[in-house]
């Protein structure tokens, strides 16, 4: 397997499994700052886990579905700005990790996206 593959593979499991994580510990109203399930938490566990389906989708054809990762990208970076802003409201405690994993994110798929994207051109 070329790096190309292997990088654009990495990226959609990483996010996928970033997604995952992020479905179910929306449910979980204390890290939330709730003190119950709301409907609207309901619906954005329901659009993660449709997200991060499309991702393993996007794996099974690595190099043609590498478009994935640009809205990737950008859910990334919002969710990562929504966290950090609901932070400073104090409304969650700010997490490193959290951040650290965005950024993280972030960098990996764009990497791997402008990386098939050179090779691609070859």
């Amino acid at each position: 397997m070329n790096k190309q593959i292997l990088l654009l593979r990495l990226s959609y499991w990483a996010a996928a499994i970033a997604d995952f994580g992020i479905a179910i510990l929306v449910l979980m109203p204390d890290r939330m700052g709730l003190s119950e399930i709301e409907y609207p938490v309901g619906l954005v566990s329901a659009t993660v886990f449709s997200w991060a389906i499309l991702l393993l989708v996007a794996d099974r054809n690595p190099l043609e579905r590498r478009w994935v990762l640009i809205p990737t990208i950008i859910v990334v970076a919002l969710l990562s700005v929504v966290r950090i802003i609901f932070s400073l409201n104090e409304t969650v405690e700010f997490s490193f990790a959290f951040f650290a994993l965005g950024v993280i994110l972030i960098i990996l798929m764009a990497y791997s996206y402008n990386y098939a994207n050179k090779i691609d051109k070859k």
